[in-house]
């Protein structure tokens, strides 16, 4: 049983501890600062005709502009928690009808810890409950282009994800406290 979960723990400590550097970092976040535009054209969540808050732009797929485009902390967080850990729960460990438009988007800084909390719940608990073999099983056929990587690359890029947008979101955080200085 021991060595059921040695990828499953491994991987979660990881995670774990990327995801609590990044919610340390995200402490005291305030409205001004999540939806802040260090430069002209970013990408953020913006409120649709309905009132509902929608994640803009495509990245990752062949419509994405080169170079992509600056985007603010809400953009990054909303992308992180909700596409990659949510998106990414969702397709693994749930029925995997999630879609974008579906995504409640954090309106408000205050939001922000329920939301990132409820999407990294869902994937945490589900790589805990992966049992050793099939990390190494290829992802198959609903995953597209990436059929034949196996669940750990899935794990990995998910990781890669955490760790690259929270740093990106800690150096957003020191900008907009320098913002004056930017000139």
């Amino acid at each position: 049983m021991e060595l059921m979960h040695r990828t499953s723990s491994s991987l979660g400590n990881a995670f774990d501890h990327a995801w609590t550097r990044l919610t340390d970092r995200i402490a005291g976040l305030n409205d001004d600062e999540y939806l802040w535009e260090p430069v002209s054209g970013c990408w953020s969540i913006r409120r649709d005709d309905t009132g509902r808050w929608r994640i803009e732009g495509t990245i990752g797929n062949a419509a994405s502009p080169t170079p992509a485009p600056m985007t603010t902390i809400a953009w990054r967080l909303g992308h992180l928690a909700g596409i990659a850990l949510g998106g990414f729960a969702d397709r693994w460990f749930g029925p995997g009808t999630l879609r974008v438009e579906d995504i409640e988007f954090p309106g408000t800084a205050a939001e922000v810890p329920l939301f990132c909390d409820r999407n990294y719940r869902s994937w945490r608990e589900g790589i805990a409950s992966v049992a050793e073999e099939v990390w190494w099983e290829p992802l198959g056929s609903k995953w597209g282009p990436y059929a034949e990587s196996n669940h750990a690359d899935l794990a990995l890029h998910v990781l890669d994800e955490v760790v690259h947008h929270g740093a990106e979101v800690g150096v957003l955080r020191d900008l907009y406290l320098r913002r004056t200085e930017l000139g």
